[in-house]
């Protein structure tokens, strides 16, 4: 079937906005760049196609990331900030909260992540725009020359000295040409996606104690030890396959996923239920998001019937909201000057011109029915300043989750905190390249490391 085109009239599209710093994407590390880079001074713009800034924050997810499996921190600076704003106002829980698979996590609230977010970009002085994708891209040879969006008020234009990708989808990045992959290297299958919602009135203590008591019948995940339960009121529970073998077995369908998996939010009796799974679909792809969203939305009413039926607490378990759009494990992968690898970060490596680290465990949620959940605890390690540098580009930087790594190590670099350290070293270069008139891709690192590290973030071995 041959393809058909039509050809768009030729037009000029206005330059409605010059800036010192464009970022694009509002989630976490977009908010971490933008709001430093405008608090020192600089203009900046920020744009989200959502109508509210948070991204994967404001879903019920624990932020993760900042510590390492020997319970030391690796994010500090900014960040932090951002968390102790969120305990201000009772937007978090007090400490982090020992967890050893998947090292200490902070509950927050999806509604004062948004709340918290707008305020530190407003206060800093943020040129905020919602409901606004980046729809094109406009380059000049190594730079890129300005962005074009879409949104209710149709195209335009923004130019900018230096330019941020936090879109975790690296948006900016393939319209501008700069290569990537999709997924797993050797047959481009990404994660599998998730749907979170909520759930009220369940009895979270129950089931602990049950766990506790009974560990024949529920199992936990092997990773997962069961001795965390007796002090941990506040957890991350993923197990339980035995109940989803007993429902199946009696003829229950509808369990997406073969393990009970919820975190258990600010508010007792509530908690976040991430067993929502959709495969073999590519998030860049409109159909298949449209088809992520539909298929995630249809298994809610099956899981929850699930748990009132097989997990005890959950008998008078409500549904209270559900995340406004899919959680997006994995798309692309950008091709930066340098590439986080598994290998590096097996082997604790921190090389000399590290700007963030990370320690979350490799986290894959594989994406065929056949194959299973992979958590794989990791040294600390360091990330190179060149995953945040295109090779095709001088004045564009990555952050988050569009940073240059293998499917591997993306898999623990994917995470809040991590995103939220490239995102503080993303900006601090910008600042940087603005000061001293030098394109990012050739500003001096060691100077871009004592920055950071003067300004409170973990660089490396230097302030471990």
């Amino acid at each position: 079937m041959s393809t058909q085109f039509i050809t768009e009239p030729e037009r000029d599209i206005p330059v409605v906005g010059s800036f010192d710093v464009i970022v694009a994407g509002g989630g976490t590390a977009g908010i971490i760049a933008a709001s430093k880079i405008a608090s020192r001074g600089y203009s900046v713009a920020l744009f989200e196609s959502k109508a509210f800034l948070g991204g994967v924050g404001t879903m019920g997810l624990p932020y993760q990331g900042f510590y390492d499996l020997a319970g030391k921190p690796v994010v500090g600076g900014v960040p932090i900030q951002f968390v102790d704003r969120l305990r201000e106002i009772g937007g978090a829980s007090e400490e982090f909260i020992q967890c050893e698979a998947h090292n200490p996590f902070l509950i927050v609230d999806p509604e004062s992540v948004k709340r918290v977010g707008q305020e530190m970009c407003v206060d800093a002085g943020v040129q905020i725009h919602l409901h606004t994708m980046v729809a094109s891209v406009i380059r000049n040879e190594k730079e890129v020359a300005a962005i074009i969006t879409e949104s209710k008020s149709g195209r335009e234009a923004y130019v900018a000295k230096v330019f941020i990708d936090a879109t975790g989808d690296g948006d900016v990045c393939a319209n501008a040409g700069v290569r990537f992959s999709i997924g797993r290297e050797e047959d481009s299958r990404t994660q599998s996606s998730t749907l979170l919602f909520r759930l009220d009135g369940v009895d979270t203590d129950h089931l602990r104690d049950q766990v506790l008591n009974d560990p024949e019948r529920y199992d936990l995940l092997p990773t997962l030890p069961r001795k965390q339960f007796n002090h941990n009121r506040k957890h991350i529970m993923v197990g339980l396959s035995n109940q989803i073998n007993q429902a199946i077995s009696e003829g229950f369908e509808g369990i997406p996923w073969d393990r009970v998996c919820y975190i258990t939010m600010l508010q007792d009796g509530a908690v976040a239920i991430n067993m929502v799974h959709v495969s073999e679909r590519n998030a860049t792809i409109a159909t298949d998001l449209t088809a992520i969203e539909i298929e995630g939305r249809k298994q809610i009413p099956g899981i929850i019937a699930f748990l009132r039926s097989y997990v005890p607490g959950f008998e008078h378990a409500t549904l209270t909201s559900s995340a406004a759009w899919s959680g997006i494990r994995e798309t692309r992968h950008m091709r930066g000057r340098a590439v986080l690898t598994e290998e590096m970060i097996n082997g604790g490596h921190i090389p000399a011109d590290s700007v963030a680290v990370g320690g979350y465990p490799i986290d894959i949620h594989l994406p065929t029915e056949e194959e299973d959940l992979e958590l794989t605890k990791v040294p600390r390690y360091g990330i190179p300043y060149g995953c945040l540098l295109p090779h095709e580009f001088d004045n564009l930087l990555m952050s988050g989750r569009c940073i240059s790594a293998t499917h591997r190590a993306f898999a623990s670099s994917r995470v809040m905190g991590t995103c939220m350290a490239t995102g503080e070293a993303a900006a601090t270069a910008a600042i940087i390249a603005i000061e001293t008139n030098t394109p990012p891709a050739h500003l001096d690192v060691g100077m871009l490391r004592q920055r950071l590290i003067d300004d409170g973030a973990i660089v490396g071995e230097v302030n471990l």
